[in-house]
């Protein structure tokens, strides 16, 4: 009888124990007979992981979270262990693991990027990981600078509430006095306002005649729109002609002509030609005036007395001692002079 109790304690140990170990990889979500393919990430922070948290591929469960610890002589990272137990993913193709949150009440899970490399990782391999913003994380990046914005706007109004207090409290007297002055203003804007209506009604003929002007000479300027447009038609021939035309060829042979000018100056002032002569010379100047002089004498003489310098007769006489002596010498010397 005593066997039979230890067979029956024995037997009921040996069962709670495979219970317990069953039921343990049950809660894990792990089948006990079949190959594990179990991998490993690390992180900075687990940030809300839990153990039997869901590991998903394109929005789909493909494992479950079976670890996560400290790595050793390192607490600066956490390791992740995960399995994957869906039957077409065993083998992860290159990619990287993302731990991601997905609202604020729901935990955090890891989210498998499959590679495009040809490179599978085996079992008990380490992934590489990065860690998505979370919601709650990208809610407060966008709150803050907003709550900044909040906290100026807010002091900058509470600043314009002080101004404005102190402005009703210790100038009280300025506002009144600011006050007057506007309605000052209107009252003379209104006696403007009346004087402008009286000036308009009284120059209401003139301002008529200027309208009627106005259009006269609008009218005019529509009648004249042929001529107009003939002088504008004539000014683009012109303008098309001086496009056609050699303008620079003219300029070109202006500038050379220029420069021809120019040479035959020098030569003049700096040869020493009769024309250089001429002009630089006094002597020459004041010789050719004399002479000139001379020959105006000689002609207002010959003018006045011909009967000197032509002498002749029907009968063949000749007049003798036409010219006296002083005469003589004066022509004689402006042949020589001429010569």
């Amino acid at each position: 009888m005593k066997i039979k109790k230890e067979l029956l304690i024995g037997l009921v140990t040996i069962i709670g124990i495979g219970v317990l170990v069953v039921g343990s990889y049950f809660l894990k979500g792990q089948e006990l007979w079949k190959s594990r393919y179990v991998y490993y990430t690390i992180f900075k922070n687990s940030e809300g992981l839990a153990t039997g948290g869901p590991v998903n591929l394109n929005g789909l469960q493909v494992g479950i979270i079976t670890d996560i610890k400290f790595q050793k002589n390192d607490l600066n990272n956490v390791i992740i262990e995960f399995e994957l137990n869906e039957p077409d993913v065993k083998r992860l193709k290159g990619g990287t693991v993302i731990l991601l949150n997905s609202d604020l009440l729901s935990g955090s899970y890891l989210d498998v990027l499959w590679g495009d490399s040809s490179f599978y990782f085996n079992s008990q391999d380490t992934i590489p990981s990065s860690v998505s913003l979370a919601l709650e994380d990208q809610i407060n990046q966008r709150l803050i600078p907003l709550e900044k914005k909040t906290n100026e706007l807010i002091s900058t109004a509470d600043s314009a509430i002080k101004t404005i207090e102190a402005i009703f409290s210790r100038n009280t007297d300025n506002l009144d006095q600011s006050f007057n002055g506007i309605n000052n203003a209107v009252k003379n804007f209104e006696i403007v306002s009346i004087e402008l209506s009286g000036l308009i009604r009284s120059e209401r003929e003139n301002i008529s005649k200027i309208i009627n002007n106005i259009k006269l000479v609008t009218t005019n300027l529509q009648e004249s729109n042929n001529v107009i447009s003939e002088i504008l038609n004539n000014v683009a021939q012109l303008s098309d002609s001086l496009i056609d035309s050699d303008i620079k060829g003219t300029i070109k042979n202006a500038k050379e002509s220029l420069v021809e000018v120019n040479i035959i100056l020098n030569e003049i002032q700096n040869s020493d030609g009769t024309l250089n002569r001429l002009i630089n010379d006094s002597t020459i100047y004041q010789s050719m005036t004399n002479m000139i002089n001379e020959a105006f004498r000689l002609l207002e003489n010959i003018k006045t007395e011909p009967k000197r310098y032509v002498g002749f007769s029907i009968f063949g006489k000749k007049d003798k001692n036409i010219l006296d002596s002083r005469d003589q010498k004066l022509l004689k010397k402006f042949a020589t002079d001429s010569l």
